[in-house]
């Protein structure tokens, strides 16, 4: 099966080389008419382009136009023809997979060169979106407060929870079970589980090879162009993906040098919260400049041009919960020595665009991620050197080549390398360190002993001796390969077809707790013990609970899709069709032999399978100010790798690889409407009938001890309602109101959850109930005054300066469900709501500029009212739905919990982020 996974990559590689394309889902279309200003009659063989571009078209005897193949951002375009005054229409917005619509009226003239020139408005009712979508150009992310990576652009997003869930489980028995790593937080949108999202680079996918739907690049706002996240129904070239999609546009050079830097830190001025948070970025771009300076200048005329982009980014904290570790000293560029944080991050960016010409372009990128960290324990805050630190390296490489091949067809093939690459241990320690021999007086005798267990000496609930013993180390490697054509086959039809395919080189071992306890091949090879097989990967004779597997599995896809547009209808039609096959990994017999024999089951696997996936999408534009719209789809999406491959050899959990996909049926209607001149009303209803999800059930085999399987037994629902009221920039403000209504159920909030409830004695769920992430109410508005360069209005009769502006965003939300404490049998999960959660975080920016060089001053402020927001994941009491705090009474026990029990109890994450104040300061030209 590897060899044919090979086989199938080279393939795709060759056919890639034979064609031509433009990228996947990073482009946009304008399309319009062109008239005469006087008669109003249609103008043919008009000149319609974007100066400084190869992109333009020429009126057909209808007068009308349409330019594809056009990235995201602010365009001029032109309308020109011999006789006629050229228009000239500025701050043009196009955003991806969306057509801006334009309107010429060119008037005669007989004076040549002359020009008329008009600004564009940014449309509010986008006619031909059917479903929900939020595009955020790059001028927007910088306005966010505190944002500094993409993914930042999630606080603004309706619908959108971003929860850091406890990857450590307690399992009873003193036991914890470490399910996920730290860094991954859960993104739930509309509902959706915190692994159902699609994230791309350019139109590339970049989920964790391991765990799914979760993104494995940091992505600073500097390299960033748009962000679009979609939320509704999505077409048929995104697969993979059961609740949404988030594709990041990164910037390329252009034909100008620019450059900027940014500085940041949290140390300038006094607070009770800070960080000792340090942030710094910088980018370059413009042409590269060996072909546009040096060889001219040698007399060497170069007929291709090549256009950089490059930058970076570090990111050092010590976090709100500092945990006081010692720190490690590094040489920096071998000149100085910097001490680290408890959580360090480097980025870097190249991105080179070459133009063979106007029609022919090559794309490579490459992007690196480097961050390592150790984490917060309250109950080991003692022995902060004892336990375990993390650290992830990614490597990220893309090559596409674009070619047009006529105004209305161009291909799309592009080639990328994923690889990720995560260690987790104490100070790099693997498990077999923490083992020795040592000589036993009584017996005369030598004792195989590992490290010490935590120990409470003091029995004031802190962990005062011990060492963390646990050992992860990943090694996954996809290489993924596009192919799609797109043509404007006629003036109302934009077809799109598509081929995928991936491979994937997955590694990963995980020990929990090999420097305490042996396996039972570890007890037979130091002990003495019976014999036992001897489980895969490295360090076989250590571990309470092991989970390994080396896999290799191929999956791919095909899709067809179709958007039709007229003046009264705009209609996205597709089908998808995605297939997987496991691998050789899993096909081996000894594999199917060792999963049936602790299973109990017949393993019933499937070499290739595969599922269709139609998608529809219905835009009724009744008005020019007013459209309706309607979505519907099917989304289905492979189970992460984990529970998949997960080896049937250590017993306790064991992967399922032939489980079936994970499938969303989603529904969504919309309204919107243009108020006025510069406000709009959204209003959409949707629903989600989720299926299939896993959830690691019991299962009991003939011979041998019960075995907790990965099944598609769980379920879910979503339902919701989102009113957005928007205003465009006009007296200097613009800004976005939303609320959201929201029911979020299912069976299980997490795979592990009917593990977890068995071990601590708590019954199962006997019917679906509210999801650990479901938010009944929420409410965003993010508010921004913005005056620009050379405007002065006036206060009071005063003028105020200009260059500047003051961004507010404020959410309200339910808090997050919780089980209450209850002394019945059965109590239904999630059954209450914590206190609401309420923040509000602003943003002031001030520019100068002098002569070629601007200097820009920021604040940033988080949580300015410093408002304690309650977490229930840490230092929550289920009794009293608040957290712990002195006089709590220790129920179901009639007697007040001590203060020594209330300090341990008391975890300083029971508060979520308090209020923080950074300063920056930025540079360039």
């Amino acid at each position: 099966m590897k060899r044919i996974n090979f086989i199938l990559l080279g393939i795709s590689l060759l056919l890639g080389s034979m064609v031509f394309q433009a990228q996947a889902s990073t482009t946009g279309k304008i399309a319009g008419i062109v008239l005469d200003k006087e008669t109003g009659e249609p103008l043919a063989g008009v000149n319609v382009f974007i100066p400084g571009t190869s992109l333009g078209a020429s009126t057909n005897l209808n007068g009308e136009f349409y330019i594809i193949q056009v990235p995201p951002g602010i365009y001029t375009v032109k309308a020109s023809m011999i006789g006629y005054a050229t228009e000239v229409r500025k701050n043009v917005e196009v955003r991806v997979d969306l057509t801006t619509k334009l309107v010429f009226k060119l008037s005669k003239t007989i004076l040549q060169g002359e020009e008329i020139v008009t600004v564009a408005k940014r449309p509010l009712i986008q006619r031909d979106l059917t479903s929900s979508k939020r595009s955020t150009s790059k001028e927007e992310i910088e306005n966010i407060p505190s944002a500094e990576n993409a993914m930042d652009v999630l606080s603004i997003i309706p619908g959108a929870v971003v929860t850091s869930v406890n990857p450590v489980l307690n399992v009873g028995g003193g036991h914890t079970l470490k399910a996920q790593d730290e860094n991954i937080k859960n993104i739930h949108i509309r509902g959706g589980g915190g692994g159902e999202v699609l994230f791309q680079v350019d139109g590339m996918p970049v989920n964790h090879p391991i765990f799914g739907g979760h993104s494995v690049l940091n992505i600073d706002i500097k390299s960033v162009e748009e962000i679009d996240v979609l939320t509704g129904g999505f077409s048929a070239e995104y697969g993979e993906a059961q609740s949404g999609v988030i594709n990041v546009i990164t910037r390329e050079g252009g034909n100008t040098y620019k450059a900027d830097v940014t500085l940041k830190k949290d140390d300038l001025v006094p607070q009770e919260f800070g960080q000792n948070y340090e942030y710094g970025s910088f980018y370059m771009e413009g042409p590269e400049a060996i072909s546009d300076k040096l060889l001219p200048k040698m007399g060497i005329k170069c007929f291709s041009q090549t256009y950089m982009f490059l930058s970076g980014s570090f990111k050092r904290t010590n976090t709100q919960f500092n945990n006081h570790r010692t720190r490690q000293v590094r040489k920096l560029l071998g000149l100085f020595n910097l001490k680290d944080k408890q959580y360090n991050e480097y980025t870097f960016n190249v991105k080179l665009s070459h133009r063979f010409s106007s029609t022919k372009r090559l794309i490579l990128n490459y992007q690196y991620n480097d961050s390592w960290w150790s984490n917060f324990d309250w109950g080991g805050r003692f022995i902060p050197d004892s336990l375990g630190d993390a650290r992830e390296i990614n490597h990220y490489l893309v090559a596409s080549f674009k070619n047009t091949l006529s105004r209305s067809t161009f291909f799309n093939f592009h080639v990328s390398y994923l690889q990720v690459r995560y260690h987790s241990s104490l100070n790099g320690r693997t498990p077999d360190s923490f083992w020795h021999w040592v000589y036993n007086p009584q017996t005369k005798s030598y004792v195989y002993r590992g490290a010490d267990f935590f120990h409470d000496l003091n029995h004031d609930g802190f962990i005062d001796r011990g060492k963390q013993t646990d050992y992860r180390n990943d090694f996954s490697k996809v290489v993924t390969t596009k192919f799609d054509i797109t043509s404007q086959v006629n003036k109302s039809n934009l077809v799109k077809m598509g081929l995928e395919y991936q491979y994937k080189d997955l590694l990963y071992t995980n020990i929990q707790q090999g420097g305490w306890y042996l396996t039972p091949y570890g007890q037979f090879v130091f002990n003495g013990q019976d014999s036992v097989p001897k489980p895969p990967g490295p360090f076989p004779e250590y571990g309470l609970f092991r989970w390994y597997f080396k896999a290799f599995p191929g999956q791919g896809a095909w899709y067809l899709q179709d958007k039709l547009e007229s003046s009264g209808l705009i209609i996205n039609a597709g089908i998808r069709y995605d297939w997987i096959m496991p691998g050789a990994s899993v096909e081996k017999k000894s594999y199917r032999e060792q999963w049936e024999r602790v299973t109990g089951l017949k393993l019933r696997l499937r070499k290739f399978k595969g599922y269709f996936s139609p998608r529809l999408g219905i835009s009724f534009p009744i008005s020019v100010k007013t459209v309706m719209y309607f979505s519907y789809g099917h989304f289905q999406q492979m189970p992460s790798s984990d529970n998949l491959y997960r080896d049937p050899y250590s017993n306790t959990f064991c992967g399922n690889p032939d489980l079936e996909p994970q499938k969303t049926v989603a529904y969504e209607f919309g309204f919107a409407h243009q108020i006025g001149g510069n406000l709009a009303i959204d209003v959409k209803g949707y629903s989600k009938d989720i299926s299939n999800t896993v959830v690691n059930g019991l299962v009991q085999p003939k011979n041998g001890r019960p075995i907790w399987l990965a099944q598609n037994m769980g379920y879910g629902r979503a339902r919701g309602i989102e009113i957005n009221l928007k205003k465009r920039y006009s007296g200097y403000t613009s800004g976005i109101l939303t609320y959201t209504l929201q029911w979020a159920n299912g069976y299980t909030s997490s795979p592990f959850e009917l593990y977890q409830r068995s071990q601590t004695n708590m019954p199962l769920p006997i019917r679906e109930h509210r999801l650990n992430w479901d938010k009944r109410h929420q409410l965003l508005l993010q508010y921004t005054v913005s005056v620009p360069k050379n405007k002065h209005p006036c206060v009071l009769g005063l003028p105020i300066p200009d260059n500047w502006s003051l961004t507010i965003n404020t959410s309200v939300s339910s808090g997050n469900p919780y089980t209450p404490g209850s002394t019945e049998f059965y109590v239904p999960p999630n059954s209450k709501t914590a206190p609401y959660i309420a923040n509000t975080d602003l943003r002031f920016k001030k520019d100068w500029q002098v002569g070629d060089t601007h200097v820009g001053l920021t604040l940033d402020i988080t949580n300015v009212f410093d408002r304690k927001n309650i977490s229930t994941v840490w230092g929550f009491n289920p009794w009293t739905g608040k957290p712990y705090t002195y006089g709590d009474v220790n129920k179901p026990f009639p007697y007040y919990y001590t203060w020594k029990e209330m300090v341990r109890l008391r975890d300083p994450r029971m508060f979520l982020q308090r209020r923080r104040i950074v300063l920056g300061v930025n540079f360039g030209f």
